[in-house]
């Protein structure tokens, strides 16, 4: 078997795909793919062979790649804006990278997921990748098929809690909060905050811009002997 034929089988159990039936329907979760490229197209035949086959919906084209000038066969593809993606055909992606992955063929394969829109500073989601782009890389290779390649995005989701262990924080506006608001993070009366002081919704979670807040009590309200700025508990 070619490793073409290999590649196409190992997105089937995505795909639900069907012989007879060459239009696929979209399935749960898809992201919206903005555009895809690739290192080169195979024979340079644009019309059989170019990248955009990966995401047209029919399972009877295909964007055969091979390598291009850095030597690597390589497809891309660019997705609608930053999402948090936790499954990319076989591939299942946690907050930093996208290894796991399930069928046959997997270990010619490496796939990344990244960021090459604007975005902020954003501390990782659990279980799921942020980013707004995809990348399949064939190790070693000459070429390879990819008849769709599909990311599945996590669901937006509003925030109803922050960190558990995010002591003595008050956020602006109050939770909870839609997907996407943006949070100002301040600490309860007499405490200072050492940490970060900004944080978005993203899916259920409040996720903090740079770094997590950090909350301290001044030594007038912490145990006697105590001074300064102390990971202490306030005293009523």
């Amino acid at each position: 078997m070619t490793m073409p034929s290999m590649f196409y089988f190992l997105i089937i159990p995505l795909l639900f795909y069907q012989s007879l039936c060459a239009t696929r329907e979209r399935v749960a979760g898809e992201i919206t793919t903005v555009s895809v490229e690739h290192s080169a197209t195979k024979n340079n035949e644009e019309e059989t062979n170019r990248a955009d086959h990966a995401i047209d919906l029919d399972l009877d084209t295909r964007s055969y790649t091979v390598p291009g000038s850095d030597g690597k066969p390589w497809l891309k593809v660019t997705l609608d804006k930053v999402n948090c993606i936790e499954q990319v055909m076989c591939w299942t992606c946690n907050d930093s990278d996208c290894r796991n992955c399930k069928g046959n063929g997997c270990s010619y394969f490496s796939l990344t997921v990244s960021t090459e829109g604007a975005v902020s500073d954003l501390s990782p989601v659990s279980d799921c990748k942020l980013g707004d782009t995809v990348k399949l890389v064939k190790n070693g290779g000459n070429e390879f098929a990819v008849s769709e390649i599909v990311a599945i995005g996590k669901e937006e989701a509003d925030c109803l809690t922050h960190d558990s262990t995010w002591s003595n924080v008050v956020t602006v506006p109050e939770l909870p909060v839609v997907h996407g608001t943006t949070l100002t993070l301040n600490c309860d009366t007499d405490y200072t905050n050492l940490g970060g002081n900004t944080a978005t919704c993203l899916y259920g979670q409040v996720v903090p811009t740079n770094q997590p807040p950090d909350c301290k009590g001044t030594s007038t309200n912490c145990e006697s002997g105590d001074t300064g700025l102390s990971p202490c508990t306030k005293i009523a």
